[in-house]
């Protein structure tokens, strides 16, 4: 079950990058065109990409709290190396 729910949400993050990458190259042809970056366009272009943003992270923290091995931090060592 716990493969299941982390292909699933990987895959969510994976789409979520998607849409942004699209917007992005969207935003990158409306420049080229000339559209004025304070148009409805940009900002409704810009909207979007936050909003797709925010889910993409939002998925990523949980990704990595759910999957990714946790450490005390008693348990971790630092090194500390001087420059003679």
């Amino acid at each position: 079950m716990k493969q299941i729910q982390r292909t699933w949400i990987a895959a969510r993050i994976e789409i979520q990058w998607a849409y942004i990458l699209w917007y992005r190259r969207r935003g990158e042809f409306l420049i080229r065109r000339g559209v004025p970056f304070h148009s409805k366009i940009f900002q409704k272009l810009s909207r979007k990409i936050d909003r797709h943003g925010l889910i993409a992270f939002r998925l990523q923290d949980q990704y990595e709290t759910l999957f990714t091995l946790s450490c005390d931090r008693d348990s971790v060592f630092f090194i500390v190396c001087t420059v003679p």
